[in-house]
């Protein structure tokens, strides 16, 4: 049910429940008056009005785990379209047409090329841990992929990090110890995955953006372009 139609039943409904009351018919009818000032209508005024303010501050309503009314493909595919014009202000090119089968990666994840190099890059894509502090939350989250790049990539944009997240505004984390013993080394920027339940589309694509923007120049220094 999108916001618009739950509004439109709730509307509905208030106004069902209005007739029945006044009719008499409602168990509320004979219900004492409360401290709400005896006036339900406006009671319920109120919520509606709260449920619209609602709606403004956060982009939905969050019930439960109500999925998005568009698929999460087509969510990422608009967050990808906006990243890139976004970045193209800044002559920031990407691209994104590498199909993530390619590199072994699931189709919950989008690869993002920015750089010359095909074993470096970006994704974004919904996770759920099953281990640490965050484990069976759903999550999205924006990488920085530089497997096996270790002492040439990785470690020289750790001594940087704390930079970067200053000028993100962000907390960036890395894999855990064990992963990165294999040759994995990502910085990640995790993102609750209620940001795609909502649609907030624009939201993900300026962190999408930023998280480029900020982290690519740190690249290109370091000789990846």
């Amino acid at each position: 049910m999108t916001d618009r139609e739950f509004l439109k039943v709730f509307r509905q409904q208030k106004e069902a429940f209005l007739k029945d009351f006044e009719k008499g018919t409602h168990h509320l009818r004979s219900a004492p008056v409360t401290s709400a000032g005896g006036d339900y209508k406006k009671v319920l005024d109120w919520f509606e009005r709260w449920l619209r303010e609602e709606r403004v501050n956060t982009g939905s309503f969050e019930v439960g785990t109500r999925e998005p009314a568009r698929s999460f493909d087509q969510f990422m595919d608009e967050v990808l379209a906006v990243a890139r014009e976004k970045l193209g202000d800044k002559n920031i090119n990407i691209t994104y047409s590498l199909p993530g089968q390619r590199l072994g990666i699931s189709e919950s994840w989008k690869c993002i090329k920015a750089f010359g190099s095909r074993d470096i890059y970006y994704r974004i894509g919904r996770t759920r841990p099953r281990k640490g502090p965050r484990r069976g939350e759903d999550l999205l989250v924006i990488d920085l992929v530089m497997d096996g790049y270790k002492k040439q990539v990785f470690l020289p944009l750790l001594a940087q990090k704390e930079a970067i997240e200053r000028e993100l505004g962000e907390t960036l984390e890395r894999e855990p110890p064990k992963v990165e013993t294999t040759g994995k080394y990502r910085l990640k920027l995790l993102l609750p995955f209620q940001v795609v339940l909502r649609n907030d589309v624009h939201f993900v694509a300026e962190k999408l953006a930023d998280f480029i923007a900020v982290t690519k120049p740190v690249l290109n220094g370091l000789g990846v372009m």
